[in-house]
């Protein structure tokens, strides 16, 4: 339903007012509102300005006049229109909250795609509070629109708001449901490894130290297949801390940074580079730090 409801308002499709126009407010709006949704069809590619000042006007002639479902596409053609023009994130949201409502009713597909334009616009606004309220409702309830890599980027856009506000926890589970979504996509391990290193992130700021070692651990496992020498030493030592300072006695803190080490000078040994020699002071200075405390 949700590809449906998509590809009427993405073709651009003109239409006809037909009879029920007439009906519902005064005859020359009507006819007014799809002369100029006509002529913002013919311009939707090519001059995406003035295909959207024509739907502007359309909608105002038709508010009274034409059908809702003619509203709805119409307003749906905006948003289209807007989401090509970068820098106006905020106006895009608010375009898609009106579409997604005028949607209500008639096509639950529609309405809940709009409602992720809104979210998602809205989180590259900056406007994370707002985010998060747009994001919540079709989340909450079980909405899943998008293949399962999209759905994926839905969850850590979701989630990044949430560890803006502050909200933690609640942005943990969005990153690692994220991550589960690709778990077994290989093209999308990368993305797998920076939703489960966010929810790590994330674990750590709410004090769930345990569950934020073993997906620490996750994280620094897929960088590493991944290549990635850094951001698996990264995630290793935060790794390694965390079980430090849960028993600074017992830990096997200092074990783990010392593998992390020897791992780093084999790397060293086979293929030198400037990235591998800066992960091998971190790792140095930091293994100092944990044996002197």
């Amino acid at each position: 339903m949700i590809d449906q409801g998509r590809a009427r308002w993405q073709r651009g499709e003109r239409f006809s007012c037909g009879s029920g126009c007439a009906v519902l407010g005064d005859e020359g709006s009507a006819d007014e509102a799809v002369r100029l949704a006509d002529l913002a069809a013919m311009r939707l590619l090519d001059h995406p300005g003035d295909a959207e000042q024509y739907l502007r006007q359309a909608l105002s002639f038709g508010a009274n006049a034409l059908p809702a479902e003619h509203l709805a596409r119409l307003s749906s053609q905006l948003v289209m229109v807007m989401s090509g023009q970068p820098g106006r994130e905020a106006e895009l949201a608010a375009a898609a909250q009106e579409a997604a409502a005028r949607w209500a009713g008639i096509s639950e597909a529609d309405t809940v795609h709009l409602t992720f334009v809104a979210a998602r616009a809205l989180h590259r606004a900056g406007q994370h509070s707002e985010a998060a309220v747009a994001f919540a409702g079709p989340i909450g309830a079980g909405e899943a629109p998008y293949p399962p890599a999209e759905m994926a980027l839905v969850f850590g856009q979701y989630g990044r708001s949430l560890k803006l506000l502050g909200r933690h926890r609640e942005a943990a589970r969005q990153f690692i449901e994220g991550a589960r979504l690709v778990q077994h996509d290989p093209a999308r391990m990368e993305l797998q490894a920076e939703l489960a290193w966010s929810a790590a992130a994330a674990l750590d700021s709410c004090g769930e130290d345990d569950q934020a070692q073993v997906v620490y651990r996750r994280a620094a496992r897929l960088w590493g297949e991944l290549g990635q020498v850094s951001k698996r030493a990264r995630c290793l030592r935060s790794a390694a801390w965390l079980d430090y300072w849960s028993s600074p006695a017992e830990s096997e803190g200092p074990a783990a940074m010392r593998g992390l080490l020897d791992e780093l000078e084999q790397l060293e040994r086979a293929a030198p580079s400037a990235e591998i020699q800066i992960e091998l002071t971190h790792t140095r200075r930091q293994l100092a730090d944990m044996l002197e405390q």
